[in-house]
């Protein structure tokens, strides 16, 4: 024990709650922080979106101690909105990360981009629950459909704010990042893809272009060894803290409230006779207009309806619905003269 400590435990027992050993992680106080990493991790290791972390490596174990006590200490309210958030989404993001091969850590992407709000927008321009620029949104790979990330964008519309939509194009850019891209460093011949998850997060933060960039002019080939701008020195450390705070809970004293999963049925490919309002539907299937509003944020706010035409065309539209309500809502549309009525 140091000295340290000693006198911390000393000042502590004028408290009564801890008078009988060390407070929670106060065997941490010595790397100078107030938590520190759970008893597995220490024994064992830690293994993060599938990759080891090599936390026998001080400065990697310092960044990621500092960004559990950042977001512990200074965060934790809305860490405790972030798991919450996660735990609630998990049933709609997890199978569309599996379907394209992505670790399922990566939900907590989503939980540092956007807080997963759809609507969130960043000074640089970034909207929705990934956080894609416009010029990115926009544009996808060139010959390789399979990853093709691109979204629409109109004055009624913004798939970046549709949870499905943009998680499948998240997940497709970064499945592209990792696998595809056409990759090279200082005397390594040119590869596709970075093959790393922790360069691929941090491709997503600052662009594949700018860790390129760097990794060339360091000669590195690591997240961990190349010097990248100061949100993205962060952005990992920070994805892997949340992760390990998610997965020991009760260990960091981080419990948020029961959350019931959001579940939704998608009425597709629903071609309209007339515009149809968000305002129609919630009627139509008995709901608060809010429901329907929540459910569909690619939708603009200011528009708020689900248009025939859009540019004179006429448009295919994904409703999303209250579980249960999709073949009601089928009904309701043909009876209301939406959609045509079937022979």
């Amino acid at each position: 024990m140091t000295r340290l400590t000693a006198i911390l435990i000393g000042m502590l027992c004028v408290i009564p709650a801890f008078c009988n050993g060390l407070p929670p992680h106060l065997e941490t106080v010595p790397e100078g922080f107030r938590y520190g990493f759970p008893p597995s991790v220490d024994r064992k290791g830690l293994v993060f979106a599938g990759q080891e972390v090599p936390l026998e490596r001080p400065d990697v174990r310092a960044r990621i101690l500092h960004e559990i006590n950042y977001l512990l200490l200074d965060r934790r309210s809305k860490v405790v909105v972030w798991l919450g958030r996660a735990d609630a989404l998990r049933a709609t993001i997890s199978p569309i990360l599996k379907k394209y091969d992505l670790p399922p850590e990566f939900i907590y992407l989503a939980a540092i981009e956007s807080n997963f709000n759809g609507r969130a927008l960043s000074s640089a321009g970034a909207y929705g629950y990934w956080q894609f620029i416009k010029s990115t949104a926009l544009k996808g790979p060139s010959g390789c459909d399979q990853y093709d990330w691109k979204m629409n964008i109109t004055p009624w519309k913004d798939d970046r704010a549709d949870i499905v939509h943009s998680t499948h194009s998240a997940a497709r850019y970064l499945a592209w990042m990792n696998r595809v891209k056409k990759t090279s460093t200082d005397g390594i011949p040119e590869k596709e893809g970075f093959h790393d998850w922790f360069l691929t997060a941090a491709a997503y933060n600052a662009g594949p272009t700018r860790v390129l960039q760097r990794m060339q002019l360091y000669g590195t080939s690591s997240y961990w060894d190349t010097p990248l701008p100061k949100e993205t020195e962060q952005y990992v450390p920070r994805w892997i803290a949340l992760g390990i705070i998610s997965r020991n809970r009760d260990f960091y004293g981080v419990q948020s409230p029961p959350s019931k999963p959001v579940n939704f049925d998608t009425v597709g490919k629903i071609v309209l006779l007339k515009d149809l309002p968000l305002s129609t539907v919630a009627k139509l299937l008995g709901v608060s207009p809010r429901t329907v509003w929540e459910l569909n944020s690619s939708i603009s706010l200011e528009k708020s309806v689900f248009p025939a035409k859009s540019s004179g065309s006429k448009v295919s539209h994904n409703i999303h619905v209250p579980k249960g309500s999709g073949k009601q809502l089928l009904a309701q549309l043909a009876a209301q003269g939406y959609t045509k009525k079937k022979n």
